[in-house]
This record gives structure tokens, C-alpha cells and sequence, in this order.
């Protein structure tokens, strides 16, 4: 019988097979098997410091101030835009025409938008009852109003130049609406008009002077559903509006970081004498009296103004204004007295804000008015006759409590232009917006009277809704409109 034997110290038949197979898959990349030690733990990162409240403040300004720069980046890019693409446009239209057509067409300029204007439109209306007609025979008491609709139109008509026309609808009762041009004017810049650095502005046209901090506003955006009573007893139930120029000239400004602004201005209007007549105080008294007043000279309205800011969310600013004519014939009546006015203004307006989305603010305004009018020797039952002095003055304190909610409480002492009354009233408030294109206020009224006769009117009273509502172009309000 045949047998095999493996020789001594010969590798057997299968470590002959493994062993180059063992090299071949090393050579091949095979794993290998080793010991894995785990990575060492990352190190955790400290906990930050906390941060005091001025540090977040300062932050949150700075962070306000670059997206107030970002935006004016954005606005200056999106205007270059619209240039070049007008320019583009231009071009085309240039290539579409033969050069004959193009050596007699007038050459002109068209700026972008000034076909397009922006158009907003504001409606106000009131729901009111009370005893007001019974007491001080106000026959506006006790009914529904759409006391006003006005239709705001701007466009820019020049590289420099801004064209506003504001054109109100007023309740004239008995479902009749009388329309008239409160507003409209040209907001020139005069520096790009004059080619200069200086940054002052002119209006040209009708507008509201700058009297004192209220005659610049409109019906939809006072703080009250009405103007405060020293305006409606000494200027007119919506204050003064004047034809002529008014001149905005930025005196002095310092303090260039958040909350260490200071500017000083000055608003410098010429206009028509009739500013107080019509349907001002002036012009009232008269047509009670059987009279009318008419102009034969121009007068100034100045009010010069300080700004402070107290810090990242307060502010303060103070103003003084005058009013009066510039020659003796400012007001004439048909019977031929002279009437020279004399107005003095005092104001001042706070504001604090706890964080920036303004709730928790607070709102303080104070305002004073003197007034000296020389009426002549009129002849005229009913017409006051030599020179009478007649103050008011009226404070204002208003608290935002949530985003949408402002209370109010608003206080007030007048003469009465022409007569020995005095009006006194004190007007809580409160304004709720549902949004920023509808708003609701209420309000009450509470009014004495002392009558010089000595029938004194005490405990007069009305209770008011109003509604307020816009769509369209919605401009912004003054920085101090705290809703």
C-alpha cells in the first residue's frame, strides 16, 4: 500500500495555501485589526459673561444704526437703479426714431415717477352725544359725522423738488361736503436747486405754517378726536393755513452718536395777512359780528426750535414762535378797521420709550399761547373795539400700555378771542389700532364755561367715537406722534 509523508519541518498543504494568500491580501489593503482608542472630549465653552443693561443698549443702537445705514445703501441703489433703466429705456426709444425726428423734438428732461404719483387716502368720522348742544350750542353734538375724507397726492417733479397736494372733503352738514385745497405746494431742496451744500427747504404755495408744535398736523394724525381749546379759541378750530413761502433752515447740530443729538432750527414763513381770517378765530368773530375780513399785507410766522436727545430711547424739544403783520393794512374789514394781530407761542414735547417697540412710552406736551389784538374803533355791535390781550395754554400726557393701546389725558384753559369767557375742559382718551391703516378712539369731554355776564356754564359734556381709517400712500408721522 502506498503512503505519504510530510517531511519534517515542511509546512503542511494548507499553510501552504494560507501564507500567500495572507501576504496577497495584505499587499491589497485588507484591515488589520488594532485597538481603537476613543478621541479625548472636546472642551466645553465657557458660559458668556452676562451683560449690563448699557452694553445691550449700545449694541441695539448700533445695530439700529447700521440698518439705518443699510437702508439709505439700499434706497441710493435702488434710485440708480431706476435712472439706468429709464436711461436704457431712453436709449431704446432713441433707436426706434429716425436723427431728422431727433434734431427737431424739443429736448426735455423726465424724471422717473413724475407720472406716477403716490396717492393716499384718510377718512374720519365721529359718533358723539352728550349735552354740548343744550350747553354751548354746539350743533355738531348727537349724530354721526364723515366729519372729514382727504385725499393726500406726491410726486417727485425734479431731482430736487417734491410736488404735495392734499385736497380735504369736510362735513357741512345736512349731508352736504364742502372740498377745498388745505395743502399744496412745492417742497424745494435747496441745495440741489442752488447747487450747495446747504440743507435747508422751501415751500412754495399753501401750506401750515409752523406755529407752535400742533398746526403742522392733520385731522387724522392729532393725538385728540379735537384740536386742544386754546387753538380753536385763539387760531381756529383746525388751527392756521397760509399762502405764501415758508423757509425750514437748520442752524447748528452736534453730537453725532446715538443718544447725543442736539439740533437747532429755525421755520420762517411769509404769507397772505388772511391767514386768520375765514375760517380762523379772526375771521369768525367777524362774521358773528356781520363783518368780513380781507388782506392788504403779507406776515410772518418763526418758530425756532432745540432738540436734545437725553439718550438712546428720550428726547426733549423746546420751541418759541411768533406771529404778526408786517404793515398796518394786514387785516382790513369791509367797514374799514384795521385789526393787527399779535400772536406768542411756547412749547415743549417729551418723550421716553422703555425698549423700541415703544411699549411702556410716554408722551408730555405742554403749549401756551398769548395773544394781543388791536381791533381800532370798529363801530360795529358785536366787533370788540382797542386792544385786548387773551391766553391758553393746555397739557398733554399720553402712555402706551400695550403694542396697539395709548391712554391719554389731555387739559386745558382758554380765553375766548374778543370776549371776557374763559373755557376750561379736561379730556380723557383712549386710541386703539387694529392695525396701522384703522384706528379707534374714545374720548370724553367734560367743559366749563365762565361767562362774563356771570350765566356760567358748568358740567357740559360729550362722549365720542371716532374711527379713522386710510389706504393708499400713508405718509409717516412727526418723530414725536406717538400714535
Amino acid at each position: 500500500m502506498l503512503s505519504f509523508r510530510r517531511a519534517r519541518g515542511t509546512p503542511s498543504c494548507r499553510s501552504a495555501v494560507l501564507a500567500p494568500l495572507l501576504l496577497l491580501a495584505g499587499a491589497a489593503g485588507a484591515p488589520t485589526l488594532t485597538a481603537q482608542v476613543p478621541p479625548p472630549p472636546a472642551p466645553q465653552p465657557s458660559p458668556p459673561a452676562p451683560q449690563s443693561a448699557e452694553e445691550l443698549q449700545r449694541q441695539l443702537a448700533e445695530e439700529r444704526a447700521a440698518r439705518i445705514a443699510l437702508e439709505k445703501r439700499l434706497a441710493a441703489l435702488e434710485a440708480r437703479e431706476a435712472a439706468r433703466n429709464d436711461s436704457d429705456m431712453e436709449s431704446q426709444l432713441r433707436g426706434l426714431v429716425s436723427p431728422g425726428d431727433l434734431q427737431t423734438a424739443p429736448a426735455r428732461t423726465v424724471f422717473p415717477g413724475a407720472a406716477n404719483p403716490k396717492i393716499g387716502v384718510f377718512a374720519d368720522a365721529t359718533l358723539q352725544g352728550g349735552n354740548f348742544d343744550s350747553k354751548l350750542g354746539d350743533d355738531s353734538s348727537d349724530r354721526f359725522s364723515l366729519r372729514e375724507t382727504e385725499i393726500d397726492m406726491r410726486l417727485p417733479i425734479s431731482p430736487f423738488a417734491e410736488g404735495v397736494l392734499i385736497v380735504p372733503f369736510e362735513d357741512e352738514g345736512d349731508g352736504a361736503f364742502d372740498g377745498s385745497i388745505e395743502e399744496g405746494y412745492a417742497n424745494v431742496g435747496l441745495s440741489g436747486l442752488l447747487d450747495n451744500d446747504w440743507t435747508a427747504t422751501m415751500k412754495l404755495g399753501r401750506f401750515r405754517p409752523i406755529f407752535g408744535r400742533n398746526n403742522q398736523l392733520h385731522t387724522h394724525d392729532w393725538l385728540q378726536v379735537n384740536q386742544p381749546l386754546p387753538v380753536q379759541n385763539l387760531l381756529g378750530d383746525e388751527g392756521i393755513v397760509g399762502d405764501g413761502a415758508m423757509f425750514q433752515i437748520p442752524l447748528s447740530h452736534s453730537g453725532e452718536a446715538q443718544g447725543e443729538g442736539r439740533t437747532t432750527s429755525l421755520d420762517l414763513s411769509l404769507v397772505n395777512g388772511e391767514i386768520l381770517a375765514g375760517e380762523g378765530a379772526l375771521g369768525t368773530l367777524a362774521e358773528n359780528a356781520g363783518l368780513s375780513l380781507d388782506s392788504d399785507g403779507p406776515m410772518a410766522v418763526a418758530r425756532l426750535s432745540h432738540f436734545v436727545e437725553l439718550g438712546a430711547l428720550s428726547d426733549v424739544e423746546f420751541g418759541v414762535s411768533h406771529l404778526r403783520r408786517l404793515d398796518n393794512d394786514a387785516l382790513l374789514t369791509d367797514a374799514g378797521t384795521r385789526v393787527k394781530p399779535t400772536y406768542y407761542d411756547a412749547d415743549i414735547t417729551w418723550r421716553t420709550r422703555d425698549d423700541e417697540t415703544g411699549v411702556g412710552s410716554w408722551l408730555v406736551q405742554a403749549e401756551a399761547i398769548h395773544t394781543d389784538v388791536n381791533y381800532e374803533d370798529a363801530a360795529t355791535p358785536g366787533f370788540p373795539v382797542g386792544s385786548q390781550t387773551r391766553d391758553g395754554w393746555w397739557l398733554t400726557l399720553q402712555r402706551q400700555i400695550s403694542p396697539t393701546v395709548y391712554l391719554g389725558l389731555l387739559y386745558a384753559r382758554s380765553d375766548e378771542l374778543g370776549t371776557q369767557d374763559k373755557d376750561s375742559s379736561v379730556s380723557p382718551y383712549v386710541s386703539w389700532y387694529a392695525d396701522e391703516f384703522f384706528r379707534i378712539r374714545w374720548q370724553v369731554d367734560r367743559q366749563n364755561r365762565d361767562v362774563a355776564s356771570g350765566a356760567d356754564v358748568n358740567g357740559a359734556w360729550r362722549a365720542i367715537m371716532q374711527f379713522t381709517w386710510n389706504f393708499g400712500v400713508h405718509q409717516p408721522h412727526p418723530y414725536w406722534v406717538n400714535k
